[in-house]
């Protein structure tokens, strides 16, 4: 058993703490914001995610290091997901059943060259067949499905990650330490106030909230969606475009979130009118139905990035550091810290080696 010291409650800080406390480690988190903050609050870029786990999509932009972390990734989530519905008798909302990718015609020649540069050669699902996939789904678009990929319900997840920290099978102590600000980590201690701690290894998560001159913050922006009573979304969706890069997630109470801008600003003002009319142009052309769903809400976030766009991982004698995992966190987060558990040798709840 181990004193661990966590610095940032997001998402990396929730799955560690789980994973760590429930092998009988001592945990205390430290989260500069709430236990469930709102939207448009300054919170972790985990809550404003749509929840699309797709290692092919996001191949494209972060390469073969974000695809073979990403498909390790879709192996360790139904680990964890039955791990906390273990722990507290409700899981994280992972569901994974493939995800569509839809083109318009006039996008096929891009699209079949976005698939041989990612190494896909499926084929498109008949034409005569999409009804049966998606009612609701305009008929003109050509579809392929993408199988062993899906979603994950970031709300849900960020909740019951944290409420299974707590609940954890183990006699391991967690301490949340909330609305709490780390001014510095000195070797082995966190200051955080008027206070410090001595722990036996320190995790900094703390994404755009961290001093570091490689992290950045790219501002995303997502809204969701309240659809009539009889839209139906069995897939979540990726549109394939040259210019844009426009997906739609189907949430467990019946909501669609409809995601993201990628706007290299850090800034957190609401939702622009530009991004709005791209955004949701594009979800009632793939989905027309859409046309009738109701705005139940627009979030704006900043995803930590390095200049490469590619995850940064450090450890030294004292601690970890983990950080940039841009618009990739929940797609990237199991095995990256499978990786990091893996190389300082600390025992979690999970075996990582199966």
């Amino acid at each position: 058993m181990k004193n661990l010291g966590i610095v940032g409650g997001g998402l990396l800080g929730r799955v560690a703490a789980f994973v760590l406390s429930a092998a009988g480690h001592n945990i205390t988190v430290y989260e500069k914001s709430s236990s469930n903050p709102l939207p448009g609050s300054k919170r972790s870029a985990a809550f404003s995610s749509a929840g699309m786990l797709s290692p092919l999509s996001e191949r494209e932009s972060g390469g073969e290091e974000v695809f073979t972390l990403g498909t390790r990734s879709m192996e360790l989530w139904p680990i964890l997901d039955n791990l906390v519905k273990k722990t507290i008798g409700v899981g994280l909302g992972l569901k994974i059943q493939g995800n569509l990718f839809v083109s318009q015609h006039q996008d096929l020649s891009f699209s079949e060259r976005l698939f041989k540069r990612l190494h896909y050669t499926k084929n498109a699902i008949p034409h005569d067949t999409i009804k049966n996939f998606e009612p609701c789904l305009n008929q003109q678009l050509k579809c392929w499905l993408v199988e062993n990929e899906g979603q994950i319900d970031p709300l849900m997840a960020m909740e019951n990650l944290y409420r299974a920290s707590i609940k954890n099978p183990s006699q391991a102590s967690v301490n949340w330490c909330f609305e709490s600000q780390v001014t510095e980590i000195e070797g082995s201690t966190i200051f955080a106030g008027k206070s410090k701690k001595v722990f036996d290894w320190i995790f900094d998560f703390r994404g755009t909230g961290v001093n570091d001159s490689n992290i950045r913050g790219v501002r995303g922006e997502i809204f969701v969606l309240q659809p009539s009573k009889n839209f139906v979304l069995n897939h979540p969706i990726r549109l394939i475009h040259p210019r844009v890069r426009i997906y739609i997630v189907p949430k467990f109470n019946g909501e669609v979130a409809v995601g993201a801008t990628e706007i290299e600003v850090e800034d957190l003002s609401p939702v622009s009118v530009n991004s709005t009319i791209e955004l949701l142009n594009a979800a009632q052309i793939i989905l027309p139905e859409l046309n009738e769903a109701r705005v139940k809400y627009s979030d704006v976030n900043l995803r930590p990035a390095a200049p490469d766009n590619l995850p940064i991982y450090t450890s030294n004698s004292k601690g970890t550091y983990i950080n940039g995992l841009f618009r990739h966190g929940w797609l990237l987060a199991p095995a990256l810290l499978e990786s990091v558990f893996l190389d300082i040798g600390i025992k979690t709840a999970i075996s990582f080696t199966q």
